[in-house]
């Protein structure tokens, strides 16, 4: 059996969102996912995403996807790179102890 797997979003979108999709094609072959953004990847949880090329994906919309793929457990690390940009705290929680989320999980990073 595999460790679970957290997808670490440190980077912003990207015309591909490649971050994105990585974490939906481990959720669909039944993996346990947990998705993490911090330092520029918070860019990926602002409002009004759009998708960075023509006929490219919307972020938002892939964000809205992760439910749908089992993907329960989203939050962020806080951090001044994004201002006093609003959060959805309710679907993007802060969280108070990273390391601890973090613990016990296979890491891939973006």
């Amino acid at each position: 059996m595999s460790l679970p797997l957290l997808i670490h979003i440190t980077t912003p979108p990207t015309p591909d969102c490649e971050a994105l999709e990585y974490a939906l094609a481990m959720a669909a072959f039944d993996l346990d996912v947990r998705v993490l953004f911090s330092g520029r990847g918070l860019y990926w949880l602002t409002a009004g995403q759009q998708p960075r090329k023509p006929a490219g994906k919307n972020p938002e919309k892939l964000l809205a996807a992760l439910p749908m793929y089992g993907i329960d457990e989203v939050a962020r690390i806080s951090g001044s790179v994004m201002g006093d940009v609003p959060f959805d705290d309710e679907r993007f929680p802060a969280l108070k102890d990273p390391a601890a989320w973090i613990a016990g999980r296979q890491v891939v990073t973006f």
